[in-house]
């Protein structure tokens, strides 16, 4: 899972498996076949795609927070830099 299709696709695929659990309810549990049927397969296949799309989100926080360090490391020399600049021309 690596682009923005996948991860839209697995959000997708949760949101469905969402509904269909929230469908569930007394009066379709006696159905044969119904839902209620596959309901801990459905959860598990939500968790699954849960699982991916978290670690998606790690992987994004963890450039980001490298992204942040670095620029601001960059910015923190470049001030140094014209404090030392701006003291030898005094």
């Amino acid at each position: 899972m690596n682009d923005q299709n996948d991860i839209s696709a697995a959000l997708a695929g949760i949101r469905s498996r969402l509904d269909t659990l929230a469908s569930i309810n007394e009066d379709n549990t006696r159905i044969s076949g119904g839902p209620q049927v596959r309901y801990h397969a459905i959860l598990e296949e939500a968790y699954a795609a849960l699982g991916l799309i978290e670690t998606q989100i790690d992987e994004l926080r963890t450039e980001l927070e490298y992204q942040h360090k670095r620029l601001d490391e960059l910015r923190d020399t470049a001030l140094a830099n014209e404090r030392h600049d701006d003291g030898n021309d005094s």
